[in-house]
């Protein structure tokens, strides 16, 4: 077990519950198959727990850099360029995967950290008369604390199903798996779920028939 092992609830059949509520739409025996040439050198609760934390990565990103615009710019500022780089940061942690960010993730997606941080920045906007601005950190740091910034995709989500063959989070798991077989050596773009799998034998068998 590395440092991003989490632990997970299997619902046979259906799908994977990580620790903290993400879901992954494959059971654990789908998974298994699909990640077996990886999992022994890595175990599904290390592959599962750094997806867990990458998803982290575009409301990290939001909550600590707001408060910086926020109180150098201004509210319209901070507001505009901050949901512009969550923006970028959302699409973005769909198409790659870097485990060095990870490990600052790890950190700064510590939401009780965080939380002190705001406590900071509130004082200072206090201090400096900005009671409006204390308010908007505020909601700011609750919306994205709890999960709210996801709706701010939901225009969105034609577009990204589009140029995305799965949800974000089947997404994510699969590019940490991806990444892993890269650095082992090994193509990942041959690996197939076992339903896939089983679809392509029956295919092959009704074609052999037919012949």
């Amino acid at each position: 077990m590395g440092l991003f092992s989490v632990n997970y609830q299997n619902v046979p059949g259906q799908c994977v519950y990580a620790k903290g509520g993400l879901k992954f739409r494959a059971d654990e025996d789908k998974l298994r198959h699909y990640f077996s040439p990886i999992l022994p050198r890595i175990s599904l609760n290390d592959i599962i727990g750094e997806a867990v934390f990458w998803s982290m990565l575009p409301s990290a990103l939001a909550i600590w850099i707001f408060p910086i615009l926020l109180y150098f710019k201004g509210i319209l500022f901070a507001l505009i360029a901050t949901l512009i780089l969550y923006l970028i940061t959302e699409i973005g942690h769909l198409i790659f995967y870097l485990k060095p960010l990870n490990y600052i993730v790890f950190i700064l997606g510590n939401n009780f950290l965080a939380f002190i941080i705001y406590l900071i920045w509130a004082m200072m906007l206090i201090r400096s008369g900005s009671k409006e601005e204390v308010i908007v950190l505020g909601v700011w740091f609750l919306f994205f604390a709890f999960g709210l910034g996801q709706l701010i995709l939901l225009p969105l989500l034609p577009i990204l199903t589009k140029f995305f063959a799965l949800p974000p989070s089947d997404q994510i798991l699969r590019n940490v798996g991806w990444y892993y077989a890269r650095k082992f050596g090994l193509d990942p773009t041959k690996w197939r779920m076992s339903d896939e799998v089983n679809d392509e034998k029956q295919n092959k068998e009704f074609d052999e028939r037919k012949n």
